[in-house]
């Protein structure tokens, strides 16, 4: 038995060696795929149209040296009477695997919108792909989109798409969604889904003399009950941002009475909704709390008469908000969720017909705000 065990002894590094290697078998070599991180999904002539956009992943960690040239971005676009008919088109011109453990963001473009479900059912039964992924809508072209620019020759990761918080901490409009909310929100009975809309611009920034294409947010898609979406633009949807408590930032410039201008900026805002019953019929409020700093100063209206005005301006926007969502069927404010939330009897004799939705007077706006900080400028 003694030469037995030795025997055994001597094998045993060999046959553990040979374990360790079939294991690794089944190794994938990363190089040899394709990441995708961006999806948009248009409708054409009866057929999904699919791009993706892969990146070039060595240009995504930040370093101290310049970058010179511009990070490479990759478009694949694919036809098909489905969404994976669409994105096997793909696939199989692709040089590598395609892989979509890395989706971090869905855009929809309009004439898509009316396939919703078919879409949303599509991307999530992808099942790499994630629920955290950002979604927007869009009217642009998706191309144009995807090969937009980014600053300072950086990946696109760090485009407005990828990090839309970014931009809501420097201006807060229609606060950006995950897909996880929306699809929540979509298939909400009582709640109208907010979409918020991606666009393009050469307007605003230029590299040396050069206009670059950048993106934007410029407005919103409404969706209720499943159908068809509203579009209104950015212009007419700024008061959404006075309606949840995701606000991080506003600025407004005031007028003087003189040739001077006031700029205050507010940063902290709190909200809420309430119904009330009048006649049978419901009614809401909505109460905004907020505070902000004198960040220019025009010297010629006091605090109390600044902290007026700004009142009134929250007041305006607020309200031609919610007109413009009325009158073309749209509950930009979810004051129909409120009713359903804590009046559900009532919301079941009136809100639940497909017809009911708030009306231009139901709405009451009261806002209070006050001025905590000048900096250096000497308060009246």
């Amino acid at each position: 038995m003694t030469w037995l065990r030795k025997a055994l002894l001597l094998l045993l590094p060999t046959l553990l060696l040979t374990g360790m290697l079939s294991g690794c078998g089944d190794t994938t070599d990363l190089s040899a795929q394709a990441f995708v991180t961006a999806m948009g999904i248009d409708y054409q002539d009866g057929q999904f149209v699919v791009n993706v956009q892969t990146l070039d992943f060595s240009s995504i960690a930040k370093s101290e040296s310049p970058k010179m040239m511009k990070p490479s971005v990759w478009v694949g676009v694919g036809r098909g009477k489905s969404v994976h008919t669409a994105t096997n088109q793909i696939a199989i011109s692709t040089q590598s695997t395609l892989n979509f453990e890395q989706v971090k963001v869905v855009i929809v473009r309009e004439p898509a919108m009316a396939k919703m479900d078919e879409i949303l059912d599509a991307v999530n039964r992808i099942r790499v792909t994630r629920y955290t992924s950002w979604i927007f809508g869009t009217r642009d072209e998706l191309i144009n989109l995807l090969t937009s620019s980014a600053f300072f020759n950086l990946s696109q990761l760090y485009s407005l798409m990828y990090s839309p918080l970014t931009q809501a901490k420097q201006s807060s409009s229609v606060p950006p969604v995950t897909m996880q909310t929306f699809v929540a929100n979509y298939n909400e009975k009582a709640v109208t889904a907010l979409l918020p809309s991606i666009g393009i611009t050469q307007d605003t920034w230029h590299e040396n003399m050069k206009p670059i294409t950048v993106q934007e947010l410029d407005g919103v898609f409404a969706f209720k009950d499943k159908k068809k979406p509203l579009y209104l633009p950015l212009k007419q949807t700024l008061g959404v941002r006075w309606s949840n408590n995701s606000f991080k930032r506003a600025i407004y410039a005031v007028p003087n009475n003189g040739d001077g201008t006031d700029v205050v900026t507010i940063r902290k805002m709190k909200v809420k909704k309430k119904v009330k019953m009048k006649n049978g019929r419901p009614t809401f409020e909505l109460q905004v709390k907020a505070k902000g700093e004198l960040s220019e100063m025009g010297n010629s209206l006091s605090i109390p008469q600044l902290e007026g005005r700004i009142r009134e301006i929250i007041q305006a926007e607020i309200k031609q908000t919610y007109t413009a969502g009325i009158k073309q069927g749209a509950d930009l404010f979810n004051l129909e969720e409120v009713l359903y939330r804590y009046h559900l009897r009532q919301w079941k004799k009136t809100a639940s017909a497909e017809s009911w939705h708030p009306g231009e007077a139901d709405l009451k706006v009261s806002v209070a705000f006050k001025i905590v900080h000048a900096g250096v400028f000497e308060m009246k």
